[in-house]
């Protein structure tokens, strides 16, 4: 049984106050689909957020929802939707609703950020977790493995830092399945498991590593994440036609020269796929340091949407990209507490505490100091724009 009501428009009454708890990419999927419902948020509520108000509502902290004794509670976050739940019923707040119905209203593609827009294209990470029962699971919303650091495109601005490797390799398919394996035996839910690079259909074994997990009943969902400059081949084609599987095909205009070959060849196949096109990045920066205190990386941090972007690269759990390949080319080192490595030989239960920390106590990470970060305030620009014109 689910422990939340889905919000629908009859559950309002005139003058009834409305909060979205979450302020982040499905706090404004929640914002854009109550005023195409024809209603109003009064309030956000979020606690890692500096701003005083977003899309012209004002942000308050969860402590002073109390304060709205018959208000309707929407929860708005995937990664802390029981968190955020529990915290409800501890205030007395016994009745909350989530925001399934409204991650299927018809919303303006142009009304919502690109992450916003990829979270209500995947509505189903959010129903697998409002339908989990989970207060004490350990369910993770997304992990993205990175299969190969080989691209057919040299991005300037790759937030992932793709375009920094000088000789991009392969990672080894055997290494990935029994590391990724390891990982799986410490969580109960992964709502979306995302396969990535570089270009992940340079990858010759990707059919290997889709096989590998498809009937794996802990993942609900495979996306692999394509730029759309190339065809897989017919090994992977027959791999991408398992029901759990989907393409995500960026489209970066030019860039993206086999976009409608792809897209054909999908459709042909009867393979699940979206296009997402990409006018503009938030610019992350250059691998540099940018000497922040540990204040601003915090501040920084609480309102990053990459800051919950985890990435298994060579066994390693990371907190974010960022963070595994900025290592990998040499830029800092990593501190202890901030990735799990599933190459060593521990315990379960001493890799789900660990696990548990990274996820619930990570305040920032050494990262940060290479980053501009990636929020709603960045500064945009141009996406996939390429270096020296490769």
């Amino acid at each position: 049984m689910k422990l939340t009501r889905s919000f629908e428009f009859k559950d309002w009454k005139n003058g009834d106050i409305i909060i979205i708890y979450g302020a982040g990419r499905y706090g404004e999927i929640a914002f854009h689909g109550l005023e195409a419902m024809g209603l109003h948020a009064d309030y956000f509520a979020d606690r890692n957020v500096t701003e005083v108000e977003r899309l012209g509502i004002p942000i308050i902290s969860p402590d002073e929802i109390v304060k709205y004794e018959n208000a309707i509670v929407l929860i708005a976050s995937l990664n802390y939707f029981y968190e955020m739940l529990s915290f409800l019923q501890g205030i007395g707040k016994d009745e909350a609703y989530d925001i399934l119905n409204l991650l299927k209203v018809d919303i303006d593609d142009g009304l919502l950020s690109e992450y916003a827009l990829d979270e209500k294209n995947n509505y189903r990470k959010y129903f697998n977790v409002v339908n989990n029962n989970g207060l004490d699971e350990l369910i993770m919303g997304h992990c993205e493995i990175v299969l190969t650091e080989r691209c057919t495109l040299r991005c300037k601005d790759c937030a992932n830092l793709i375009q920094y490797y000088k000789k991009p390799c392969d990672l080894d398919c055997d290494s990935i399945i029994q590391s990724f394996n390891q990982f799986l035996e410490t969580i109960d839910t992964l709502l979306e498991l995302r396969l990535l690079g570089g270009e992940p259909f340079l990858f010759s074994q990707l059919d290997r590593i889709i096989d590998a997990f498809i009937d794996n009943d802990k993942i609900k969902q495979i996306t692999i994440y394509t730029n759309s400059t190339m065809l897989p081949t017919e090994n992977v084609l027959k791999s991408l036609q398992r029901k759990k599987v989907s393409v995500h095909m960026s489209d970066y205009g030019k860039c993206s020269r086999k976009i409608k070959e792809l897209d054909e060849v999908l459709t042909q196949n009867k393979i699940n796929h979206y296009i997402h096109h990409y006018d503009k990045w938030s610019d992350l920066g250059a691998l540099e340091s940018r000497d922040y205190s540990d204040e601003n990386k915090e501040k920084m941090f609480g309102m990053c949407f990459m800051s919950k972007c985890y990435t298994f690269y060579r066994g390693k759990l990371y907190v974010c990209p960022r963070a595994a390949h900025g290592e990998r080319l040499g830029a800092f080192h990593n501190k202890e507490n901030e990735y799990i490595d599933f190459n060593s030989n521990e315990g379960i239960m001493e890799r789900k505490n660990k696990l548990k920390k990274l996820l619930e106590e990570t305040k920032y990470i050494e990262a940060c100091n290479y980053c501009n970060g990636s929020m709603h305030c960045s500064t945009e620009i141009p996406a996939a724009i390429q270096v020296n014109n490769h």
